[in-house]
């Protein structure tokens, strides 16, 4: 899978739980997504697999 579409993927998989995403930062085992809701800050990073977790 290209880097662009991990990136739609996992951006598409933090929208369930954010109201926006500030900004995206890809490695090669996640990707972690900064994003706001209700007010907050929060990070989550999206593995491969398709876990997701909050930092």
């Amino acid at each position: 899978m290209n880097k662009k579409t991990r990136i739609e993927k996992a951006g598409e998989k933090a929208l369930e739980r954010l109201d926006y995403i500030l900004e995206h930062y890809s490695t090669p085992d996640f990707v972690e997504i900064v994003g706001r809701i209700g007010g907050d800050t929060v990070t989550y990073r999206v593995y491969n697999n398709g876990d997701i977790y909050e930092r």
